[in-house]
């Protein structure tokens, strides 16, 4: 058994990825029928919603809706992730490490750098809030 598990030991990545993705889409599929519920209640007393709790409405279902800041925090995230990985292919190079190792962290620190780079762009290229 701990053979087993230390030939597919990374396969716990890309299964915590997936039950991330089913636990976010589960939660978006709550908020919208809590929208339902809000507008049906309205609906059931042949009253128009106000303009106000439409906008709540229509603003929490865009993805456009994040913060300006959430871009840099990210951006913050993707960038150290990408020096400690740059950091251990150095320490695999100069330690003569094993070459597998090396290309593996080589990939991910160029991966994490673009997610940065995509990141800080994105920041710079949102619009204010005060803007919209």
């Amino acid at each position: 058994m701990a053979e087993l598990f230390r030939q597919f030991f990374w396969l716990i990545f890309p299964i915590f990825g997936m039950g991330m993705g089913a636990f976010a889409i589960w939660n978006e599929f709550s908020r919208q029928k809590k929208a339902l519920e809000v507008l049906k209640v309205y609906a059931e007393k042949g009253q128009e919603p106000p303009e106000s709790v439409m906008k709540v409405l229509g603003a929490a279902s865009t993805r456009s809706s994040r913060r300006r800041g959430s871009s840099w925090s990210a951006a913050t995230f993707f960038g150290v992730l990408a020096a400690g990985f740059a950091a251990l292919a150095v320490w695999t190079y100069t330690n003569d490490g094993p070459f597998p190792f090396l290309t593996g962290w080589s990939i991910a620190a160029v991966a994490l750098g673009a997610l940065c780079a995509s990141n800080i762009v994105g920041a710079l290229t949102a619009p204010r809030q005060n803007d919209q």
